[in-house]
C-alpha cells in the first residue's frame, strides 16, 4: 500500500484478516477466563479492516463508499472499547471504581481543552461541510473513550507483554486518527502517509497480543488494589478540577465567551463524578470498618479453639460474615496430617492428602490465588459445588517467608468480584487460623511429652513395661524397666519388630489388627516372646490398645508383663506353660527345624 496505492484495498483486506485470524487463534489456542473480550477486539479488527478495504477501493474514484467506510470505522470505537472494558472488568474495576471515576474526570477536563482549542474551531471551518462535522466530532468521542480505557486497562492489568501490545496498538490507532483529522482540516487525506503506518501498527499489536501466552492474565480477576490517594494523584484532580472555571476565565476576560454550555456541562459532569466518588469513599470506609469488626470477632473465637474442629468452625463463620448475604458460598479448610510424608495418618484430613497429590497452582510472590475452579481436580470442585471461582489461601505462620511449609489449606469458592474484594480479609483469617492450629500442635506436642514423663516416672519400677508404637511401628515410649528386662539399652528409632522374636512378627500384625475391632477397655491380649542378648527367649503377656485415633497419643499402647521365671510365680507359671505348649503354635515352633531347645512357646491369639 506504501508502493502501490492501487492495490491498497486488498493490501488492507489481508492486514485486517491476518490481524483478526491471530485474535481468534490465540484465543482458542489458550482458553483465557473470559473470552468474549477478544471477540469484541476480533469484530473490532474486522469492522475496521472493512472501512479500510472501502476506504482504499475509493481512492482514485470518488463515490458514496466512504461514507461507508466512515459507517465501518465508527461502529469499530464501540467494539474496541467494549472489549477493553470488559477484559478490565475482571481486574477488580467493577469492584473498586475510584481509579475510573478519576479517569472519567481527568478525561472531562481534556475533552473539554481538546474542544475549546482544537475541535471547536475546526468544526466552524468554512471548507467542511455538515456531515464532515459530525464525522470529525464523532471520530473525536470515539478516541477519547478509547483513550480512556485504555489507560484503565494499563493502570488495572498487569505488566506484560500481551498489555503492552494491546496499549501500544490502541495507542498507535489514536495517533493514526489524530492525523487523519489533521490532514482533512488541511489538504485532505493522502494514501501510503505516515498515517497509514500507524493503523498498520494498530493491526500488527493487536494480533501479536492475542497471541501471547500471557494473554490468560489479563481476564483473570484480581485483587482489590489500594484506593488511597496518592499526592500525584490529588493534584492532578484538583487540576483538572480547576479547567472549567479557567477556561471561562480566559474566555470573559477576551470579552467573548463561545463555550458556555460546553463548560457548564463539563463542570456538571465534574461535579458528580467528584461527589460519587467521596460517596463511595465512605462506602469503602463503612465496609472497612464492618470488615475488621467480624475479622475481631473470628480471631477472637480462633484464639479459644481447643481442636481442629473448632478452628474450622470458626473459619466457616467468618467466612460466611465476609461474604455478603445470600450469595452461594463454599468453604474448604484442609489441614495437613503432622505425621510423616507418605503415612496414612489417622488425622489425615481427605482433602489435604488431595491437594498434597494434585497442588495447587504456585501463588508467586504472595500465598494467596485467586484461581478457576475449573483447573482444579474434580473431587476438589465438587467439594466447593462447582462455583466459577476459588480463593486458596496457604496456612503458613510466616507470611513473609514463601517456603514456610504450610500448615494446610484455606479454599473458599464464589464468585470471582465478591472473592477479590475479600482476598485480603480472607489472608488475615488464614493467618490466624494458622496460628490457631500451630498453637493446638504445640500444646497437644507439650502435655503428650509431660505425660510420658509422669507415665516414665510412674512405670520406673513397675513390672508391667508400657510401649507406645507410632503406625510405621517405631517405638516412641517405653517405660525404662523394658531395659532391665530385656538387659540392653533401646536404640534410638527402634522398632516393634526389634525387640520381638522374629517367629512372633506374624502374631503381633494380627494382635494390632485384633486391637482395632475389640471392644475390650483393655485392648487385645495375647502373648509374644522377647529375645535377650544370651540368646534365651522371655515370654510377656500382652495388652494392646488402637489410640490411633486419640490425638494426644496417636499410636498403639502396649502393656507388656513378664511371664518367666522372673516374673511370675510357680503355680501361675506352670498354667501359663500347659496352656501355652497345647496351642497349635506352640506344636509346629516344637516340629520346627531349630526350635527344640525351646521351653516355652506362644499362645493362639486370644
Amino acid at each position: 500500500m506504501f508502493v502501490t496505492p492501487g492495490l491498497a484495498a486488498y493490501s488492507w483486506a489481508a492486514i485486517g484478516l491476518c490481524s483478526a485470524g491471530a485474535v481468534v487463534v490465540g484465543t482458542r489456542r489458550h482458553a483465557p477466563v473470559r473470552a468474549l473480550p477478544w471477540w469484541m477486539i476480533a469484530a473490532a479488527i474486522l469492522a475496521m479492516a472493512v472501512g479500510d478495504t472501502i476506504f482504499g477501493s475509493d481512492v482514485r474514484v470518488h463515490s458514496a463508499a466512504p461514507v461507508v467506510a466512515d459507517v465501518c470505522y465508527l461502529a469499530m470505537f464501540p467494539l474496541l472499547t467494549i472489549g477493553l472494558i470488559q477484559m478490565v472488568r475482571t481486574r477488580a474495576v467493577l469492584v473498586d471504581w475510584s481509579r475510573t471515576l478519576d479517569l472519567l474526570t481527568f478525561t472531562c477536563a481534556a475533552a473539554l481543552l481538546a474542544w475549546v482549542c482544537l475541535i471547536g474551531p475546526s468544526l466552524g471551518a468554512d471548507n467542511l461541510d455538515p456531515v464532515d462535522r459530525s464525522t470529525l466530532a464523532a471520530y473525536a468521542l470515539g478516541g477519547l473513550l478509547v483513550l480512556v480505557t485504555t489507560v484503565r486497562l494499563v493502570s488495572a492489568a498487569p505488566r506484560n507483554a500481551s498489555m503492552i501490545l494491546l496499549a501500544a496498538g490502541a495507542f498507535a490507532l489514536l495517533t493514526a486518527d489524530v492525523m487523519y483529522a489533521l490532514a482533512t482540516l488541511g489538504g485532505g487525506w493522502r494514501a501510503g502517509g505516515p498515517g497509514d503506518a500507524g493503523y498498520l501498527l494498530g493491526y500488527a499489536c493487536w494480533g501479536a497480543a492475542a497471541l501471547q501466552p500471557s494473554m490468560v492474565r489479563l481476564t483473570e480477576p484480581a485483587a482489590v488494589r489500594n484506593s488511597q490517594l496518592p499526592l500525584r494523584w490529588m493534584v492532578l484532580l484538583g487540576l483538572s478540577l480547576a479547567i472549567p472555571p479557567a477556561v471561562l476565565l480566559v474566555e470573559a476576560a477576551t470579552g467573548q465567551v463561545d463555550d458556555g454550555v460546553v463548560i457548564a456541562v463539563a463542570w456538571t459532569v465534574m461535579a458528580a463524578l467528584v461527589i460519587t466518588r467521596l460517596a463511595m469513599a465512605l462506602r469503602q470506609h463503612r465496609q472497612a470498618v464492618a470488615r475488621e469488626r467480624r475479622l475481631r470477632r473470628a480471631c477472637g473465637t480462633l484464639v479459644a479453639a481447643g481442636d481442629t474442629e473448632e478452628v474450622r468452625a470458626a473459619v466457616h463463620a467468618a467466612v460466611s460474615e465476609l461474604m455478603p448475604a445470600g450469595l452461594a458460598h463454599a468453604v474448604v479448610l484442609a489441614v495437613h496430617d503432622p505425621s510423616p510424608e507418605g503415612t496414612e495418618g489417622t488425622g489425615t484430613d481427605p482433602v489435604a492428602g488431595l491437594i498434597r497429590q494434585h497442588p495447587l497452582p504456585s501463588a508467586g510472590d504472595r500465598h494467596t490465588r485467586l484461581l478457576n475452579t475449573r483447573i482444579l481436580h474434580p473431587d476438589l470442585r465438587e467439594r466447593l459445588h462447582q462455583l466459577p471461582a476459588t480463593l486458596a489461601c496457604r496456612l503458613v505462620v510466616n507470611q513473609r517467608d514463601l517456603d514456610d511449609p504450610d500448615l494446610g489449606t484455606l479454599l473458599v469458592a464464589g464468585e470471582h468480584r465478591k472473592l477479590a474484594a475479600i482476598q485480603d480479609s480472607v489472608e488475615v483469617l488464614a493467618t490466624q487460623a494458622s496460628l490457631a492450629l500451630e498453637r493446638i500442635a504445640l500444646t497437644d506436642e507439650f502435655n503428650r511429652r509431660s505425660n510420658e514423663e509422669y507415665l516414665r516416672t510412674l512405670t520406673r519400677n513397675s513390672i508391667d513395661v508400657v510401649v507406645i508404637v507410632d503406625r510405621e511401628h517405631r517405638v516412641r515410649y517405653a517405660s525404662p524397666s523394658l531395659a532391665d528386662i530385656l538387659g540392653v539399652e533401646l536404640a534410638l528409632l527402634t522398632t516393634l519388630w526389634d525387640i520381638v522374636h522374629a517367629d512372633d512378627h506374624e502374631q503381633v500384625e494380627r494382635t494390632l489388627s485384633a486391637s482395632h475391632r475389640t471392644a475390650q477397655p483393655a485392648g487385645a491380649r495375647d502373648w509374644w516372646h522377647l529375645p535377650r542378648p544370651d540368646g534365651s527367649l522371655m515370654t510377656v503377656e500382652v495388652s494392646c490398645r488402637d489410640l490411633r485415633q486419640d490425638r494426644m497419643v496417636r499410636g498403639y499402647v502396649i502393656t507388656l508383663r513378664d511371664l518367666t521365671e522372673q516374673g511370675t510365680g510357680a503355680g501361675q507359671r506352670e498354667s501359663i506353660q500347659r496352656a501355652l505348649s497345647a496351642s497349635p503354635a506352640a506344636q509346629n515352633r516344637v516340629s520346627g527345624p531349630g526350635r527344640a531347645g525351646l521351653r516355652m512357646s506362644r499362645a493362639p491369639h486370644a
